[in-house]
C-alpha cells in the first residue's frame, strides 16, 4: 500500500467518524455486539458553581481518565439551576480538543440532564480527559455525572484453561481445538509462562479477564511468549502480559550506554517480548495490558494486515532496546486507540525492513518521575520513530508528551516517506526531527507546546513542512478490526456473555468509574 501523493485514489470520508462508530449510539439500543453500561464518576462529589460572565469548571481531574483506553457512548451531567442561566457540557479529549453539546437554559429549580453524544461528533474519541461545564448568570448545582461506555458481548468458549496456572495449560487448551480454530477463555489467575506459547491454528479468539488475567514471563532472554506464525483470524483481547523482572535493573546493551564502564556485562539484559507476529494476516490485539517487556511488547514482521488498538502499553524498556510496538516489513499494520507510558520508543519501525505503519489517536507519555532513580536516562528518547530502511510513516492525531523534563524528538523519521498532521507535541525538544535520505515528507496542522525546535529538517530530500499535500485523502478510521462483534473461531450470533464489569487494562489508579446498571 504505497502511499505517494500521486497514488491516492479521492475517498469520501463519513461525517462523523469516530471509536463507536461500529459499535453504538448513545440514544437507541445496543447491537448484538454490545450492552450499553452506565459508570458514575467514584471521585465526582456534588459541586455548587457561581459563574457570572461565562466560565469553565472541569467536573473531574483533568488526566484520570486519559490512560485507559474506553469505548465511550455519551456523557450526562444533571445540574439544578438557582436562576436564570445558560449552561454547556464539554468534553475534553487527549488532544485538548472540545466537543460540546448544545447550550441549554435549566428551568429554575428543577433537575436538568444535559449530555454529549458520541454519535453527534465529527471526532473520536477513545481517551476522555476530563468533562467540563460552561456556564453564565446565576448559580449552578451539578448533582451527578454519568458516563456510558459501550462493553462488548463476549462468545461462549469451546476451550476453558484448567489445571496449573503456567503455560502447560494454555497450550494445553490451544491444542485442543484442532485445524478448524475455536474459542478458549482463560479465567483470572497469574499464569507463569516457562516456556513459548505457539498459537496452532488459524480462526482463533483468545481472551482473558482483562487486567485479573496476567501471564507473566519467568526469563531474560530475547524471545517472545506468545508467538503466531503464517495464522491467519485471530483476535487476543483481554489479557494483561507482564515481562520479567518488575523492578530489577534493565540492562545494557553496550558499552555506550553505562555510567560505569565496569557495569557492561555484570548484569543480566532484559530482552523478552510479549508477543511476535510473523507474516500473520488479519490479527487483531486489543484491550490488553502489556508492560515490562525490555524487547518489546510486540514485535510483528510481514506484510499481512494486523491491527493494534485500546491496549495499554507501559515500561517497555531497556538500555539501547525499548519499546511498545515494532512493525518490521510491515504494509497493512494499524497502531490506533492505544496508550504508551515510558518507553525508549513508543512504536519504532525496524530498521532496514522497509517497515510501513499507520499510528493515529494514541497518547504517548513519558515521565521521568516515573522511572527509577538509578537511570532509564534514554528513557527521553523520541517516541514515533522510523529507522532507516523504513519505507513509510502516517501519523495523525497522536498525543506526545514528556512529564518533568524534555524529550529529544516526539515523531523521528530518519530516511523515510511520512504524512505527520493534527498531532499535539509537548515538552519535545525538535518535536518533528526529518534526517538521513528522508524524502517526500509532509506535515501540517501540528501543535507545539514548549517544543524550541518545533520542525527541524536535516534530510536530503525533499520535506515540506506546514504544508499540506494537493488531493490528499485519509484512510477511514477506525479500522476495520478496530470494531465490536468480530470473533473468530466462535460461531454467529453466540456472543451471549455480558461481563460489564470486566476490568479495563491500564493501571489500577486511573479506574475512577463504578458500574450503575448495564442494559441487557
Amino acid at each position: 500500500m504505497m502511499m505517494r501523493v500521486g497514488m491516492f485514489v479521492p475517498m469520501v470520508l463519513s461525517a462523523v467518524v469516530l471509536l463507536c462508530a461500529h459499535s453504538c449510539t448513545a440514544d437507541g439500543p445496543p447491537p448484538a455486539a454490545a450492552t450499553v453500561v452506565e459508570y458514575e464518576a467514584t471521585e465526582f462529589t456534588p459541586l455548587a458553581l457561581r459563574p457570572h460572565q461565562k466560565q469553565g469548571f472541569n467536573l473531574l481531574p483533568p488526566g484520570e481518565l486519559e490512560r485507559t483506553p474506553r469505548d465511550y457512548v455519551k456523557v450526562t451531567a444533571t445540574v439544578k439551576a438557582t436562576g436564570s442561566c445558560r449552561v454547556e457540557l464539554a468534553l475534553v479529549d487527549i488532544l485538548n480538543r472540545e466537543h460540546r453539546s448544545e447550550v441549554v437554559e435549566p428551568p429554575t429549580g428543577q433537575e436538568t440532564d444535559i449530555s454529549v453524544d458520541m454519535a453527534q461528533l465529527a471526532h473520536p474519541i477513545s481517551m476522555l480527559r476530563t468533562v467540563r461545564l460552561y456556564a453564565e448568570g446565576k448559580p449552578v448545582e451539578v448533582l451527578d455525572l454519568r458516563i456510558y461506555c459501550a462493553v462488548e458481548k463476549l462468545p461462549e468458549p469451546d476451550v476453558t484453561v484448567q489445571g496449573p496456572l503456567d503455560d502447560t495449560s494454555i497450550q494445553a487448551a490451544l491444542d485442543s481445538l484442532g485445524e478448524d480454530g475455536g474459542v478458549v477463555y482463560i479465567p483470572a489467575g497469574t499464569y507463569m509462562i516457562n516456556n513459548q506459547v505457539t498459537v496452532p491454528c488459524d480462526n482463533l479468539t483468545m481472551y482473558g479477564d482483562g487486567s485479573e488475567t496476567i501471564l507473566k514471563a519467568t526469563w531474560y532472554p530475547a524471545k517472545a511468549m506468545f508467538v503466531l506464525t503464517g495464522r491467519k483470524d485471530v483476535r487476543i483481547t483481554r489479557l494483561l502480559f507482564r515481562g520479567w523482572p518488575e523492578t530489577e535493573f534493565r540492562g545494557y546493551t553496550n558499552a555506550k550506554y553505562v555510567e560505569k564502564p565496569e557495569d557492561v556485562g555484570r548484569k543480566d539484559n532484559v530482552m523478552a517480548r510479549a508477543i511476535d507476529l510473523n507474516d500473520c494476516e488479519n490479527v487483531r490485539v486489543d484491550h490488553c495490558t502489556i508492560e515490562l517487556f525490555g524487547h518489546a511488547g510486540i514485535i510483528v514482521r510481514g506484510e499481512k494486515t494486523v491491527c493494534f488498538d485500546h491496549c495499554f502499553f507501559q515500561k517497555n524498556f531497556r538500555y539501547g532496546y525499548g519499546y511498545g510496538v515494532v512493525p518490521c516489513a510491515t504494509k497493512e499494520c494499524y497502531i490506533e486507540d492505544n496508550n504508551f507510558e515510558n518507553h525508549r520508543h513508543g512504536v519504532a519501525g525496524g530498521r532496514n525492513t522497509m517497515a510501513s505503519y499507520t499510528c493515529r489517536f494514541n497518547r504517548f507519555v513519558k515521565d521521568t518521575k516515573a522511572v527509577p532513580e538509578t537511570g532509564w536516562k534514554q528513557v527521553t528518547s523520541h517516541e514515533i520513530d522510523v529507522h532507516s530502511g523504513c519505507s513509510w510513516l502516517y501519523a495523525h492525531d497522536n498525543y506526545v508528551e514528556m512529564k518533568n523534563g524534555m524529550m529529544s524528538s516526539g515523531a523521528c523519521l530518519r530516511g523515510n516517506q511520512g504524512w505527520v498532521y493534527r498531532n499535539v507535541f509537548v515538552n519535545c525538544n525538535s518535536a518533528i526531527y526529518v534526517c538521513g535520505e528522508s524524502d517526500d515528507v509532509w506535515a501540517w496542522d501540528n501543535e507545539f507546546t514548549n517544543c524550541p525546535n518545533e520542525q527541524v529538517n536535516k534530510a536530503t530530500g525533499t520535506v515540506n513542512f506546514d504544508t499540506k499535500p494537493d488531493n490528499f485523502a485519509e484512510i477511514a478510521y477506525p479500522y476495520a478490526l478496530n470494531r465490536m462483534g468480530w470473533w473468530p473461531g466462535a460461531e454467529e450470533g453466540s456472543a451471549q456473555i455480558v461481563n460489564p464489569e470486566l476490568p479495563f487494562p491500564g493501571p489500577e489508579d486511573a479506574q475512577v468509574l463504578r458500574m450503575v446498571a448495564a442494559e441487557e
